[in-house]
């Protein structure tokens, strides 16, 4: 059982395994053309939940694109927020395998039409908590990286999953590294100290 495992998509307490991995990810944020971190808006720290996908019907409802897996796991929140930091009253369903949105006293497809592809927003800290060893990918975006003996190689700046395994993207002065996130190379994973260690030598 490897002890290094990520997750596919975002904001989901996953089933642990039966050997918990030493270091385990919980990604905030994975569709690739959006390069959203967490913000902060009117002195409230957020993050991305959904993006607001094609009006639903005719009486003031609308998708909603989760980043959440399963899907479902957005209904959990009650709380959400545009992108200016405003609270938006919005109610959320599951109707026809899909998540659908109505926000207050808003009553037609006109109403709704402006919220197509725009980001709704839930608070950082009504995330749920996570346990020792355990991390939100975007914690770890920013992160410097260091090889065993210490060489610094350079920053985080992605973390994608490839179906075997899942990868983080580090940015050096001349090149882009990529590193799975299994145990033969992460070595430690340390957000306080605003560092990764991983058994990798540069050429």
């Amino acid at each position: 059982m490897k002890r290094h495992q990520l997750k596919r998509h975002q904001l989901k307490r996953h089933q642990k395994p039966k050997q918990p991995p030493k270091h385990q990810l919980k990604k905030l944020q994975l569709i690739q053309k959006l390069k959203i971190l967490i913000k902060k808006i009117n002195k409230i720290d957020l993050i991305p939940i959904a993006k607001f996908g094609k009006t639903y019907g005719l009486k003031g409802e609308i998708t909603l694109v989760s980043f959440s897996n399963p899907i479902k796991n957005i209904l959990n929140y009650q709380s959400f927020f545009n992108q200016k930091g405003e609270q938006v009253l919005l109610t959320l369903n599951f109707k026809n395998k899909k998540i659908i949105g109505k926000i207050s006293q808003k009553e037609s497809v006109n109403d709704v039409k402006d919220l197509v592809n725009t980001i709704i927003y839930i608070r950082i800290k009504d995330l749920p908590a996570l346990q020792d060893g355990e991390f939100y990918w975007d914690e770890l975006i920013g992160l410097n990286v260091i090889d065993k003996k210490g060489l610094t190689l350079g920053k985080v700046h992605k973390i994608e999953n490839h179906g075997a395994t899942d990868l983080i993207f580090i940015q050096t002065e001349s090149e882009e590294l990529i590193i799975p996130y299994i145990d033969e190379f992460i070595e430690d994973v340390s957000p306080s100290k605003n560092l990764i260690t991983v058994n990798w030598f540069a050429e």
